[in-house]
């Protein structure tokens, strides 16, 4: 009988990261739409599309998907726009701003995960697996991926205003500010393709091991490979963002 209700009522952790995708909408829109329709700005932590029973009563806000509070999680891109004009710390801080962010969603998730578990003896492991499962998506498709993508685009583009002399032509001040513009005219283009490609990514290495299904070794290995390959993008990206930064130096 447990093992029925189980299999029927325990939140399947990748469904669950799909319905509570990080950034899977523009922010600069969403966000006025948030404060007079919750619907406007939800990205379904209730979605009937979970495989189990909902983490938020009907009408429950999520304050860190339905809420002003979701800005949080992009201060580090905004960071790394904005680096030019920040303090040698500010870059730094703002990645300690997201971080907060993430491990209050993921302490959130994990403990309502725990507490909607019908089964008693697994509601610890169930709340283990869904805060492991959301942080690691976190920190890999809104923190660390966008940061390093856009640090290069920002350092890119300062070389490439360098190179053109757009100081002497447009002054100073605004060939200072057209690399921070860049990089934040990048974030909505680069959030659907780097969520697509953790999503497919834990998938096939995180979330497979956390709820066993990895079948044999080489399954094993193709897991191993594909998160190792996922932790490597990002410090390959900010060694790029550095060598390009030194091109004009």
């Amino acid at each position: 009988m447990n093992a029925v209700a189980r299999a029927t009522t325990t939140v399947s952790a990748s469904a669950l990261r799909r319905g509570l995708g990080s950034k899977r909408f523009n922010p600069l829109a969403a966000a006025p739409k948030a404060v007079a329709s919750k619907k406007a700005f939800s990205v379904q932590a209730n979605s009937s599309k979970s495989d189990g029973p909902p983490l938020y009563a009907e009408g429950e806000l999520d304050i860190y998907r339905e809420s002003p509070l979701r800005y949080m999680g992009y201060s580090n891109e905004v960071g790394e726009a904005f680096a030019a004009f920040l303090p040698e710390w500010g870059v730094p801080a703002s990645y300690g701003v997201a971080a907060l962010y993430v491990f209050a969603d993921t302490f959130d998730k994990g403990k309502r995960a725990a507490g909607v578990e019908p089964d008693e003896d697994q509601k610890t492991k169930r709340g283990a697996i869904v805060a492991l499962d959301t942080l690691t998506w976190q920190m890999l498709a809104s923190v660390f991926w966008p940061g390093s993508f856009i640090r290069c685009v920002v350092n890119a583009t300062a070389v490439a205003v360098a190179a053109a002399h757009l100081d002497t032509a447009l002054g100073a001040d605004v060939a200072k500010a057209i690399p921070t513009a860049a990089g934040l005219a990048a974030i909505p283009f680069i959030v659907k393709p780097i969520d697509g490609t953790i999503d497919t990514a834990m998938e096939m290495s995180v979330t497979k091991a956390l709820n066993g299904k990895i079948e044999g070794v080489q399954d094993a290995g193709v897991a191993v490979a594909t998160i190792a390959a996922c932790l490597a993008v990002p410090p390959t990206l900010f060694s790029v963002a550095s060598a390009i930064k030194a091109i004009g130096a």
